[in-house]
């Protein structure tokens, strides 16, 4: 991770003390990465106090330069993963070394990950795959 990734976790409001976890994604998760491969980052934050007490959420938050990075905030992730979006429910199950940072919150929710798999995975899963197959032809 850049140093300039960094401070952009370090100094975002809604990052601050609040990261869940961040994961390494995408073709350096996979091992597909080559020389030009950007680095991906992914993860959520849980809300503060503040935002708790004043009703305040946000969807996410995200950087491109020099990494690729989006954090969601914990109410649309765990909404994301109800709903057995593919893209959210992957980061579950990555390599332990592909996690960046993991507090309690996201150790409970990693340590809990089978709440979210369900028949549901069958058809998003299917839908997904078949919409990579006709961006393909």
């Amino acid at each position: 991770m850049q140093a300039e990734t960094q401070y952009f976790l370090d100094n975002n409001e809604h990052l601050k003390n609040h990261i869940g976890f961040l994961c390494i994604y995408g073709s350096n998760a996979h091992g597909t990465a080559i020389e030009s491969s950007d680095l991906d980052i992914r993860g959520f934050a849980t809300l503060s106090t503040q935002d708790i007490l004043l009703c305040e959420d946000f969807e996410q938050v995200q950087t491109h330069f020099p990494d690729d990075v989006v954090i969601y905030s914990s109410n649309k992730f765990i909404r994301l993963l109800s709903n057995s979006n593919p893209n959210v429910i992957e980061w579950l199950g990555l390599k332990p070394e592909h996690y960046l940072q993991i507090n309690d919150a996201g150790k409970l929710l990693l340590d809990n990950k089978k709440l979210f798999l369900s028949r549901d995975c069958i058809s998003t899963f299917g839908g997904y795959a078949k919409s990579q197959w006709r961006k393909m032809r």
